[in-house]
């Protein structure tokens, strides 16, 4: 059986690569030979059977994947299409738990059976795995066009191979598709028992076997990386064999999934960009990569988590998020962030980890108004205040979770933070300010690096009573040598002007405000510019009058 995808509305078969190797024929059962069925001629046969994968589980000692001892695995929730020899869609359903799926049939009749990978129920969900190098058409995999028979039951098993050969892909990698899809099925149903009323915007997992980790044309399978793109609601995956594969990497699948769920179901401020686990970051980066890694190791229940890569994808690496401990932990750290929600979440008591509260106060955290719709950004102190008006937490016990990662605020601000990681600029989180009060003083620094680094922006809050004519002027009080200031202007979580003018070492907005809250983000634009060779540290005196 060769892996095929459906092609637009018509459903289209076509072939990924050439023929060979993808997966088992259907096969056909014949009726009872004794009992009250034998022989018996019927106008309606029950056609059933088990839709399988290939999943390729990582080494249980040492990096990368483990091809001697692949798992035969049922394709559970995906779609399941009857259809006649012109490729029409007779019956449509979807498997159970178990992969199983069941049609009723006109006895006689020509038809195959056709498992796409897709992930549906009409209102609800819809995933969808497709190759974004082929019009991003949906993978598939089909039995052979069979009579029906005339008999009472049917079985039509089908099973997508990994196309594995021993110690390259020599086949169709049918599998693939449905692996990816198998974690996000352990994501969907993880919500639903938080809240049995979720929808799930539709969706889309882009892979291919050209997918490179290469930067360029995502037709042409240059991704990159794998990748959540927001503008497309759709998540990019390597699949470039002995260099960078992820679709039997379920926690890289996962985190990814965590940020589709940030964007279309809570709130995601982050500016993205390249990241690391020890790094100190801009807090907004830091909780949502923290999330994505702290989500991926809850829905696998395995806070070990693993990436494979390399030849044969026989390395890669791992972290253990349940032991992990960083010299730089605190609000603005990925890693911390992650180690925070697995605590939240396991049964496991050791350390500063005293809590079991399971998935449920996560998820409603990030989904409550106080979480969604903040009027300041999406971080660790935005969580932890609608954490804490959860059911069935306790607060001692989760501040303390807080103080072993060294955060020492629970505040939506981050009021009372002590910890600065060593830049004094970065506190506090947010600075305040009264129209026509006294100028404060903001800065922008290289010390953790550049772009979405702790220290790059810098934050200040103020509230509008009644709308008017304001200028807010940012204006350059120390540092060596010329300076770029520029700042974006905040309001109700989205960008409402965007100030970044050449001027040297200065910037100004003048215009009307209404009234409200707001959040003026600066920086100095050689600080966010990776290929500037003016990088440096400088401080800004931020003015906010009425004009």
């Amino acid at each position: 059986m060769d892996l095929v995808k459906i092609i637009g509305a018509a459903f289209i078969a076509t072939s990924l690569v050439a023929c060979g190797g993808g997966g088992d024929s259907a096969t056909t059962s014949t009726a009872p030979t004794s009992g009250s069925n034998a022989g018996q001629t019927v106008s309606k046969v029950t056609l059933s059977g088990q839709i399988t994968f290939d999943q390729v589980p990582h080494k249980t000692s040492g990096f990368g994947l483990d091809y001697g001892n692949i798992i035969k695995a049922p394709a559970r929730g995906i779609v399941v299409v009857l259809m006649d020899e012109n490729n029409s869609t007779l019956e449509q359903t979807v498997t159970d738990a178990t992969g199983n799926y069941t049609f009723r049939v006109d006895a006689g009749r020509d038809v195959k059976v056709q498992a796409r990978a897709q992930l549906n129920q009409p209102g609800r969900w819809d995933v969808k795995v497709t190759d974004n190098t082929l019009d991003n058409a949906l993978y598939a995999m089909e039995g052979s066009l069979t009579s029906s028979g005339t008999k009472v039951s049917q079985t039509r098993d089908l099973h997508a191979t990994s196309g594995w050969g021993g110690s390259d892909y020599t086949a169709n990698r049918v599998a693939a598709p449905f692996a990816i899809l198998d974690p996000v099925y352990d994501a969907i149903q993880m919500v639903r028992d938080a809240d049995a009323e979720a929808e799930f915007p539709a969706m889309e997992y882009r892979w291919s076997p050209d997918n490179q980790p290469i930067a360029g044309n995502r037709a042409l399978g240059q991704i990159g990386t794998s990748g959540f793109h927001k503008e497309e609601n759709a998540v990019y995956l390597l699949g470039d064999a002995d260099r960078d594969t992820d679709e039997y990497d379920p926690h890289v699948i996962l985190h990814e999934w965590g940020h589709y769920f940030e964007h279309n179901m809570a709130r995601m401020d982050s500016m993205g960009g390249l990241h690391s686990l020890h790094e100190q970051l801009d807090p907004r980066l830091a909780f949502s990569e923290g999330f994505g890694n702290g989500l991926a190791t809850i829905i696998t229940g395995d806070p070990v988590y693993k990436d494979s890569s390399g030849r044969g994808q026989g390395s890669g690496f791992e972290i253990d998020f349940e032991t992990l401990t960083s010299s730089r932990a605190g609000w603005f750290n990925e890693g911390s962030i992650a180690a925070i929600l697995y605590d939240i979440y396991d049964q496991d008591a050791d350390g500063a980890d005293r809590m079991a509260a399971g998935f449920a106060p996560i998820y409603h955290a990030m989904t409550d108004t106080k979480m969604r719709d903040a009027d300041i950004f999406a971080t660790i102190f935005t969580f932890s205040d609608a954490l804490l008006d959860q059911n069935d937490i306790n607060a001692s016990d989760y501040r303390l979770l807080l103080e072993g990662q060294n955060i020492t605020s629970s505040d939506a601000q981050g009021s009372g933070e002590r910890n600065s990681g060593s830049i004094a600029s970065s506190l506090p989180v947010y600075k305040t300010m009264n129209p026509d009060g006294e100028p404060v003083s903001v800065c922008s620094v290289d010390d953790a690096g550049r772009f979405n680094k702790l220290g790059n922006r810098e934050f200040v809050y103020f509230e509008i009573p009644e709308t008017d004519q304001f200028q807010i002027n940012v204006e350059l009080s120390t540092g060596d040598g010329s300076h770029d200031p520029d700042f974006n202007l905040w309001q109700d979580g989205q960008v409402i002007e965007k100030l970044s003018s050449s001027r040297v070492n200065s910037e100004q907005f003048s215009g009307e405000l209404s009234a409200g809250t707001y959040v003026a983000e600066i920086y100095d634009f050689y600080n966010i510019n990776g290929n500037s060779d003016r990088a440096g540290d400088a401080c800004f005196s931020f003015t906010l009058s009425r004009s």
